[in-house]
């Protein structure tokens, strides 16, 4: 079976590892000879060092729930926190979850979790400075943000998609392109170029 049907059947059977999909890639891409699918696989594979690097679809909306503390042993538990009690400077970040760690790790985490949502933590030092600006007479003692876990199977579902639509458009430009000697540019690179801009 050639390299692009491997990928095709890997990228469509739910049962394959992620990073083993991406890892035919890498070998793909350096047959290419394309950098930025070699650097977007790389990234997926190992991670991001930044969120200025990431693609949309690491980037998730989330809410922020916390535990307050109150006068006469008040107090709530698992409570909303709304973000307009949040300075505006700090919304953006609050207000999302960036996904920056390895499609494996991420794979781990929906594999792991027990229900429906997973937790990343405030930093302790937001927790201190907006811990008495949330609800009145209350102080916030741990906060987190609420991460659906459907939202990072759909990120990594996003991964397949485009693996997928990649190989598909690659194998009707050439179908020998997956066989092809390392950088012997089986396929022009601004062709390749335009199928990477349009489908990953």
């Amino acid at each position: 079976m050639s390299l692009l049907r491997e990928i095709q059947e890997s990228a469509v059977d739910s049962n394959t590892e992620l990073s083993s999909l991406l890892r035919k890639c890498k070998v793909l891409a350096a047959r290419l000879g394309n950098d930025e699918f070699k650097v977007w696989v790389e990234r997926e594979l190992s991670g991001y060092d930044s969120i200025d690097e990431l693609p949309d679809y690491r980037s998730l909306t989330v809410n922020s729930k916390g535990h307050f503390s109150g006068a006469f042993g008040s107090g709530l538990r698992n409570a909303n926190i709304p973000l307009s009690c949040i300075s505006e400077e700090f919304r953006e970040s609050l207000g999302h979850s960036y996904l920056t760690m390895p499609v494996a790790a991420m794979e781990a985490l929906v594999s792991k979790s027990k229900d429906g949502t997973l937790h990343e933590p405030w930093n302790p030092d937001l927790v201190a400075y907006f811990g008495q600006k949330i609800y009145e007479h209350m102080n916030c003692m741990q906060a987190w943000k609420v991460i659906p876990k459907a939202s990072i199977v759909a990120a990594l579902d996003a991964v397949r998609t485009r693996i997928l639509n990649f190989a598909l458009e690659i194998e009707a430009a050439n179908p020998n392109a997956g066989e092809a000697q390392l950088n012997s540019n089986p396929i022009p690179q601004d062709k390749v170029q335009h199928i990477f801009n349009t489908y990953v």
